[in-house]
């Protein structure tokens, strides 16, 4: 399949996802049209991921107690446990085994992106025990202190990018934290926003990634291929990463059984 039939049928997928994302409106229930559009983007991102990747929701939690908001969507390492709670789609998450979240949004306005950005905050405060490793091309990195969760928000619609993005900057800068900016946003038939690459950088002999406080985020107007925009760029940033040598001991201590 060549780059133009791959272009031609992403924005055949976002016109489908747009137009059941329409019919699920006619729940006239709020909460209810959001599950079902949250449904949708799992439904479109499943088959698109590595076989490694599977999507759940549910609450993060890491070994010291911490817990994240409930996650729309969460790309979780199939190599790695997590807890069951009886459901094929949710699961208690343990932090070690997530690589990314995804929330999902039927109209990102700016206080829609404020509430996101604070869920943010406190997932990407987790902590994550074990070696995380980048590998791409010749390049491999092994972090013995993991870089935060991923995260992304998709959106059906929402506000302007220029609007979204000063509202990101605004509460980077006033919570003094870059790290709440999402890695990318994608408004759909309006455009994506992107932070700096999750690329490696060289410089002779030393490699490094780019830092995860950095708040500025690149907009592209895209009327019909924003969701292809998004997705590329989130498999970019996910298939390289895995983590390795995690220590469970937090979660599973023999000095609390009864």
């Amino acid at each position: 399949m060549s780059a133009v039939e791959i272009k031609l049928q992403f924005r055949r997928i976002a016109n489908a996802l747009a137009a059941a994302a329409e019919v699920a409106g006619g729940t006239g229930h709020a909460s209810t049209t959001g599950r079902l559009r949250e449904v949708l983007v799992q439904q479109f991102l499943r088959p698109h991921l590595p076989r490694n990747l599977e999507i759940r929701s549910g609450v993060i939690l890491d070994a010291t107690g911490a817990k994240s908001k409930q996650q729309d969507c969460v790309l979780v390492d199939t190599r790695l446990p997590l807890v069951d709670v009886g459901s094929s789609t949710d699961a208690l998450l343990i932090a070690e085994s997530v690589v990314a979240t995804v929330e999902v949004k039927s109209y990102l306005s700016v206080e829609e992106l404020k509430t996101t950005i604070e869920a943010i905050s406190q997932t990407i405060r987790l902590v994550r025990n074990g070696v995380q490793v980048y590998r791409k091309g010749s390049v491999e990195m092994r972090l013995p202190k993991p870089n935060p969760i991923l995260t992304y928000i998709f959106a059906y619609d929402g506000a302007s990018l220029e609007t979204l993005s000063q509202t990101i900057t605004t509460e980077a800068n006033e919570r003094k934290d870059g790290g709440v900016s999402p890695d990318a946003i994608c408004v759909l038939k309006k455009g994506v926003l992107l932070r700096s690459q999750l690329m490696p950088v060289v410089d002779g002999s030393h490699v490094r990634l780019p830092s995860f406080k950095e708040t500025t985020l690149t907009g592209q107007p895209l009327v019909k291929d924003a969701l292809l925009a998004f997705y590329r760029r989130l498999i970019d940033d996910v298939m390289p990463l895995r983590m390795e040598n995690i220590d469970l001991d937090g979660y599973y201590s023999h000095g609390d059984l009864e």
